[in-house]
């Protein structure tokens, strides 16, 4: 596993520590901005998830379970010997983060949220995967396909970034699956939302479940324009977690918080270290999904 470790030169022993976890098919790239807003005060750690960013890329597509990225994590965590945490999530980093909270919930300061999830959710009426991403998926045929012409990053952040984002940018998420590199990570990681197998769907209810345990505060930032995940999801995390804020919608940013909305991310987590601020914490108005 590769990540980034960003520290200044001297700490306080209680002082937090951020972990950030990216989604698919995102690496750690995505925080750049908020780290360099962290850095100079705090130590930042920004892991690449097995098969994604610099870290190995395993052509085995049974490796990629919910339940292994967290225990790759959890490894991570307790070799690095890191107390204190908070943890930034988006995407499909909320599931495996919030699979180490409710394990280990007494070393999470706080939660910041954006656009992710940690419940089953209705499942979708079609498959609203972009044309270019379900080639790929198309056997051995598609893998080929992806392997030469890497089809599917592009087609998945183009859908899912909300607004065009420029060739330097599509270049350096692209640049960790170079030519014939394994997707393999891509295509389970999709596999498991929009086709979660029994054992996903077990480790969710899981999840969900030991929320109610994590007294940590959390903040939830939500991009309105995500193609793929609505409100209810946000709702199900305030509601979940008994510490709670009430969410803050961004009307013009999709899915990929970090990378549209930099500013907003790092105002929110910098104020995470503030004990001043308040909780407003929601009421149980949602219960788990069936």
């Amino acid at each position: 596993m590769s990540y980034v470790d960003e520290r200044p030169s001297n700490t306080a022993p209680d002082s937090p520590v951020f972990v950030l976890l990216h989604g698919n098919p995102t690496w750690s790239f995505l925080y750049r901005d908020l780290i360099s807003k962290l850095r100079s005060k705090y130590r930042v750690i920004a892991p690449d998830m097995i098969g994604f960013g610099l870290s190995d890329k395993p052509d085995d597509p049974g490796y990629h379970t919910l339940a292994r990225h967290i225990q790759n994590l959890t490894v991570l965590i307790d070799t690095l010997d890191l107390q204190n945490v908070v943890m930034v999530l988006n995407g499909w980093g909320g599931p495996v983060g919030l699979g180490y909270a409710i394990s280990f919930p007494a070393n999470i300061k706080h939660l910041v949220l954006a656009n992710t999830w940690a419940a089953n959710l209705p499942p979708l009426q079609h498959d609203a995967r972009p044309l270019a991403m379900r080639l790929a998926d198309w056997g051995h045929c598609g893998r080929l396909l992806d392997s030469l012409l890497n089809i599917s990053v592009p087609s998945l952040l183009s859908s899912r970034s909300g607004s065009a984002l420029s060739d330097q940018v599509l270049e350096a998420y692209g640049f960790p699956f170079a030519r014939r590199t394994p997707r393999t990570a891509i295509m389970a990681f999709a596999r498991m939302f929009f086709r979660p197998d029994p054992q996903t769907l077990s480790k969710m209810d899981e999840i969900q479940t030991g929320l109610r345990n994590v007294t940590a505060p959390a903040d939830i930032l939500w991009g309105l324009r995500d193609p793929l995940l609505s409100k209810l999801p946000a709702y199900l995390l305030r509601d979940d977690l008994r510490n709670a804020r009430e969410p803050v919608w961004l009307p013009d940013v999709s899915h990929y918080v970090p990378e549209a909305a930099p500013e907003q991310l790092a105002e929110t987590v910098l104020a995470t270290v503030d004990q001043k601020k308040g909780l407003k914490a929601g009421g149980a108005l949602f219960k788990i999904l069936k």
